[in-house]
């Protein structure tokens, strides 16, 4: 559990120092947020082959026989339940080393990277230091164990912001390198079609009615399937899909009640329909660096049923959460559906943080430290006493340095 903590300390040290030094210099803060991304991206290149249970299953393999392949057409031909892109990183790392720690370091870097990239964007509406570290929590552990997916997953949250800019071709592109990683990462898409949902429809209220009735969709998912079975609407081997009962997972819904309740409650100022102001005119959230609004443009004021940017973001990301609690209730169907929550729980990162900003300044301490406690505790509830990913206890690879930093031709 050190080594992690440690990392985590340093890097979100690191984090906070770019974001102070980005009332001074733009630069600066982007050099130190990009380097707080380097520690857990080390940490992740050095671990020993049995952190992490997909290293097992694909990681190591992809890698060694990319080591062997001379022709990278016969090689990403092979295996193709692996997807492109991966077995392309997977070769192109081979040309320069034999040594698959680089490969686990180039994957870390391009994982973190990315989701920095993203947090980056969101600077103005919360804190980048906060959804660091909500990152590093609830997220890092997975990083190590679901590498395509995560691989996908960073990739598309870095999108949105192009999107949002109305950069479409742009977005595009990044998404299908995304995709190309993972194909689960065309669940991202459903990112932008929310955020378009929620600027037509301006009722506040509909999102949470849509919500409800995509949550008994996935509750009562397994007797509709058994359904369409016995119809032969399907072929049978869908069958390994169907649950007991109803599909409920009351553990993982309880545990992220905590800091959903709160952005529940503000949800007007979360969205920003209201805003609350400190003594000397400054509103709540509100810092006096960096560009003028997300995307270096003002949000304009609500007019009327207009709903603005800024609101139909805070809406969306409402959207995200709740998505969240509900298709991680796939777990009790499969246990590796789950996984399809990731690309909504990725917005946790900017919620949790989002909602601190929104206090006024004299609570935001202890929202903060409460937040940190509620990480540490969450994440050593999830990885130590349950064990998931297969990620504790931390083991480096023997003489790890050594191997970290020596690099020869593939054979």
């Amino acid at each position: 559990m050190v080594p992690y903590l440690v990392t985590f300390a340093i890097s979100i040290l690191v984090c906070a120092a770019g974001e102070l030094t980005l009332r001074k210099s733009r630069r600066g803060g982007a050099l130190l947020c990009a380097l707080s991304t380097l520690f857990p991206t080390v940490l992740a290149g050095a671990r020993d082959f049995t952190v992490g249970t997909d290293i097992a299953t694909y990681g190591n393999f992809v890698f060694q026989a990319a080591r062997y392949s001379t022709r990278i057409r016969s090689f990403l031909r092979s295996r193709k339940e692996i997807e492109t892109l991966y077995k392309a990183l997977a070769f192109a790392v081979s040309r320069f080393t034999n040594n698959p720690h680089w490969f686990y370091f180039v994957t870390a870097l391009i994982i973190c990277g990315f989701t920095m990239c993203g947090l980056w964007y969101y600077r103005r509406w919360c804190s980048v230091t906060l959804g660091w570290t909500c990152f590093l929590f609830l997220f890092y552990g997975d990083t190590l164990n679901t590498m395509r997916q995560c691989l996908a997953l960073a990739i598309v949250f870095a999108a949105f912001p192009l999107f949002l800019e109305k950069k479409y071709v742009l977005f595009g592109v990044v998404s299908v390198i995304g995709i190309l990683f993972h194909v689960t990462g065309v669940l991202a898409l459903l990112v932008p079609a929310a955020y378009l949902f929620m600027k037509k429809v301006p009722p506040r209220w509909l999102q949470f009615f849509l919500i409800v009735a995509f949550m008994a969709v996935i509750l009562f998912y397994s007797p509709l399937l058994r359904v369409v079975l016995k119809w032969n609407l399907l072929p049978p081997k869908f069958s390994r899909y169907l649950a007991k009962g109803v599909a409920f997972a009351l553990n993982p819904t309880v545990l992220r009640l905590p800091f959903l309740l709160p952005i529940i409650m503000y949800y007007d100022r979360f969205c920003g329909f209201t805003e609350v102001t400190e003594p000397g005119g400054m509103q709540s959230g509100e810092t006096d660096y960096g560009e003028m609004g997300y995307g270096g443009r003002e949000f304009s004021p609500s007019n009327g049923q207009e709903t603005t940017d800024k609101q139909a973001l805070g809406m969306m990301v409402v959207v995200m959460l709740l998505l969240e609690i509900c298709t991680v209730q796939l777990r009790s169907v499969r246990p590796a559906l789950y996984r399809i929550s990731f690309y909504f729980g990725y917005y946790k990162f900017i919620a949790y943080s989002r909602v601190i900003s929104i206090l006024r300044k004299d609570n935001r301490a202890i929202m903060t430290i409460a937040l940190i406690i509620y990480l540490v505790v969450l994440w050593y509830y999830q990885n130590v006493i349950q064990g998931n990913n297969e990620i504790y206890p931390y083991v480096y690879a023997q003489d790890w340095f050594h191997r970290i930093i020596y690099m020869m031709p593939a054979e």
